[in-house]
């Protein structure tokens, strides 16, 4: 913690986040440390041909990255869970809590794993599973909409009742999880938790009236102008409550191989999430209409 002028300003460490700009906004600001070059070295060295660095890399970084932030590394972690060693940034805030891991910090951090399709977590904190530091997110944002889009969210989110910011952050916290599962049906069920999360906060926010639950994202859809696939709608729902009711995974059994709609659904939940989350905050981007059982590249 220190003083800048007469506002307090608290700062925190986190990584992994494969950006070196200085961004600023409303509240704060997200930085590179000096550092910065060195640790995307090793996290280019050790990731895969997919972008995700695994636990049993962990020990291996820890000992690459030892001379540059020596008191990051204090014991040896137990497999599968690792105290988490990417720091790449600092964030600051001014004018908010002591303990910014609690609230704000958390939300900020994981707003810009949404944005940038990674998974972040503060210095120090244990993680578990493989680790995406290459964006899961289709999407080019710009500095400059990044500075905007913190900004906005940050702003009504410190607006927001506590059960709303706390549900928010979960939210965002999941979604970022999500691909660390390695099975379809896994990551189905955890972004399937993500949309019924934001269904709970639109409704509470909007008071909606709740309708049956296929009926969820024709309301969401029509609400916030998100594209709509009645087919692919109707294979998500199914495969959810074929799964969470008679443990089936696309007419059979889970982490078995699928050619069925399983296959893709849980890619399309996925991007449909991801257009779903700005809509919520009201944030203003064609982004939330087009299509999100496209895989190609958006502006945001």
């Amino acid at each position: 913690m220190k003083l800048e002028g007469k506002k307090q300003v608290n700062h925190d460490f986190f990584g992994y986040l494969p950006c070196k700009w200085d961004i600023k906004f409303e509240g704060g600001s997200i930085s590179p440390i000096q550092e910065f070059d060195q640790v995307s070295a090793v996290i280019d060295k050790y990731k895969d041909k997919e972008g995700f660095i695994y636990p049993e890399d962990a020990q291996q970084i820890r000992s690459d990255l030892s001379s540059l932030v020596p008191d990051m590394f204090t014991f040896e972690p137990p497999s599968p869970f690792f105290q988490y060693v990417y720091t790449s940034h600092v964030l600051c805030l001014r004018d908010t809590e002591a303990d910014i891991r609690k609230g704000s910090g958390a939300f900020l951090i994981y707003l810009l794993a949404y944005l940038f399709g990674v998974r972040l977590q503060f210095k120090g904190w244990w993680h578990d599973g493989r680790i995406p530091v290459k964006s899961t997110h289709n999407i080019h944002p710009t500095k400059k909409t990044v500075e905007k889009f913190l900004s906005h969210c940050y702003q009504l989110w410190k607006g927001w009742p506590a059960t709303e910011q706390k549900l928010i952050t979960n939210i965002l916290y999941m979604h970022s999880r999500a691909p660390s599962y390695e099975w379809d049906w896994e990551q189905f069920m955890i972004e399937y938790t993500v949309f019924d999360g934001c269904w709970k906060l639109t409704e509470i926010i909007h008071k909606l009236p709740r309708p049956k639950h296929p009926k969820r994202f024709t309301v969401l859809c029509k609400k916030f102008g998100i594209p709509y696939d009645k087919t692919l709608i109707a294979e998500i729902v199914q495969l959810r409550t074929d799964l969470l009711h008679e443990t089936l995974w696309s007419g059979g059994q889970p982490c078995t191989a699928t050619d069925g709609p399983g296959l893709a659904a849980s890619f399309h939940l996925r991007r449909f999430n991801q257009r779903l989350i700005p809509a919520i905050f009201g944030y203003d981007t064609p982004y939330v209409r087009t299509p999100w059982w496209i895989m190609g590249t958006f502006s945001f």
